[in-house]
């Protein structure tokens, strides 16, 4: 008796069976340019759910199979034992201000810590802004520009992230943080704000760098104000 074999693959399983290798699917190259896309537009890793339905994916194991390929092929990393953790290997295109496209003014409110834990003496406060930025439409991915503001970058504990020291961030004012999400959180018994992706443990909260040489910050939620979440990061010329 024969014995049957299954592909891995959901894409080509029926090819598999007839003993060809059809063309290779463009779903790799379509999921690559919606994380791109999501990355820019909200600078946090989508969900494999959100994959699935951005990409019109049948699905989770069909954006599993083409993750994988990415991932062997070096395009992305990822932790498959945590949610929200995949990252591009190489920089989006960055966004840059066109003066003829600037249509919007949003407060630029100083800077925030993307390193140690260095006091940043602006803090955030929308009513005492000391500058404005113009900006275009499409960095505020949909939000409300009066919720809108943003802060300059000082330092470089968010660099896997794509954002660096002296970069621009934009963010919302947001109290509604999930998981894995990247925000502006003034710390009380530490006198600081920073950036970081904040993750809920239990009776704490991990707020976690993307720089392997620095460690995450724990804190009690009730010692932490959350200032916005980021929507748009606009990056320097290097």
């Amino acid at each position: 008796m024969s014995e049957q074999t299954h592909s891995n693959n959901p894409d080509t399983s029926q090819a598999r069976r007839r003993g060809k290798r059809g063309p290779r699917s463009d779903k790799p190259e379509r999921i690559l340019a919606f994380l791109q896309d999501y990355f820019t537009r909200y600078h946090y890793p989508p969900s494999v759910r959100d994959i699935v339905e951005g990409c019109n994916l049948s699905s989770t194991s069909v954006a599993d199979y083409n993750l994988k390929i990415l991932e062997r092929e070096g395009h992305i990393r990822r932790d498959r034992e945590r949610a929200r953790t995949i990252s591009l290997t190489q920089p989006v295109h960055s966004t840059r201000i066109e003066p003829s496209a600037a249509s919007l003014s949003i407060p630029l409110l100083g800077s925030i810590a993307a390193g140690t834990r260095s006091l940043v003496p602006e803090g955030v406060d929308v009513e005492h802004a000391e500058a404005k930025l113009s900006v275009t439409s499409d960095m505020l991915a949909g939000r409300e520009p009066e919720r809108v503001f943003a802060l300059t970058v000082r330092g470089n504990s968010m660099i896997d992230a794509l954002i660096a020291d002296n970069d621009t961030v934009i963010l919302e004012d947001a109290q509604d943080i999930s998981d894995g999400q990247m925000a502006a959180v003034w710390l009380r018994d530490e006198n600081v704000c920073t950036l970081k992706r904040l993750y809920y443990e239990q009776d704490r909260v991990r707020l976690q760098p993307e720089n392997p040489t620095m460690d995450p910050i724990f804190s009690d939620e009730s010692n932490m104000v959350i200032q916005g979440r980021v929507v748009s990061v606009i990056r320097r010329p290097r």
